[in-house]
């Protein structure tokens, strides 16, 4: 527990600056690459956070705790309007509860059945709906089940992640860990299928599926362990 302190303060700590600092950091141009340099190192971090505090799914009254402190903290700054003073609170609530859902829920069958059927449910309803995503946008009022990324120096948003795709995230990585699914490699997956969804959103201006990319870099990050891993029975676990 001790060795984990370090690394998960520095990115903390990295995460903390680039969110709320962001106000008093250069105005980049053109407003749309502004949007792209402001959001790609939080949403990176966001997966290194995830995994640094993934080896907490042993440790669930540690992670109850930090539930509780992360939904204390996000109905705080919600009340204020806080924008992207809010992200990391409402990251932490979402990181901790998908650890614990991976604790409580330790079901081989949700280890392959949870990113196919999610993934392939927001797949189909996002790229259905077919709506219009273009950044930077207006920052929107605090809402408390959106991660916000703000634009340096501007009072508008260069990137938004919904709190479900995180935990979904966190759920997984902890399937990683508890099932030996190589959790490094499954964190590498994850982040880029959240970094591709976003740069593709960025790139197309429609709604991309977050949960379904990150769903996508899970499996194919822990292909080579999977087959192993169900011959050896982990789906009839439970």
């Amino acid at each position: 527990m001790a060795r984990l302190a370090a690394p998960v303060l520095a990115v903390l700590g990295a995460l903390a600056a680039l969110l709320l600092l962001a106000p008093v950091l250069p105005e980049l141009q053109p407003p749309a690459r502004a949007a792209l340099v402001a959001a790609v190192p939080p949403l990176a971090l966001l997966g290194a956070l995830t995994y640094l505090l993934a080896p907490l799914t042993r440790a669930p009254l540690f992670l109850g705790a930090l539930a509780a402190a992360g939904l204390l903290l996000t109905a705080a700054t919600s009340a204020v309007g806080a924008h992207g003073g809010g992200t990391l609170p409402e990251a932490l609530l979402a990181i901790a509860l998908g650890l614990l859902f991976a604790r409580i829920f330790d079901l081989g069958a949700f280890v392959i059945g949870l990113p196919l059927v999610i993934g392939s449910v927001d797949l189909v309803t996002t790229l259905s709906g077919a709506a219009v995503k273009t950044w930077p946008t207006p920052l929107p009022g605090g809402e408390p089940l959106v991660l916000e990324i703000p634009s340096w120096s501007a009072q508008t948003g260069a990137a938004e992640v919904s709190i479900a795709t995180i935990l979904f995230l966190a759920a997984l990585q902890g399937y990683a860990v508890r099932e030996h699914l190589r959790p490094a490699g499954t964190a590498v997956g994850m982040t880029v299928g959240l970094l591709l969804a976003y740069l593709l959103e960025w790139r197309t201006d429609h709604a991309m599926p977050f949960t379904a990319f990150v769903a996508a870099g899970f499996l194919v990050a822990s292909s080579d362990r999977l087959p192993t891993w169900l011959r050896a029975g982990g789906i009839e676990r439970g």
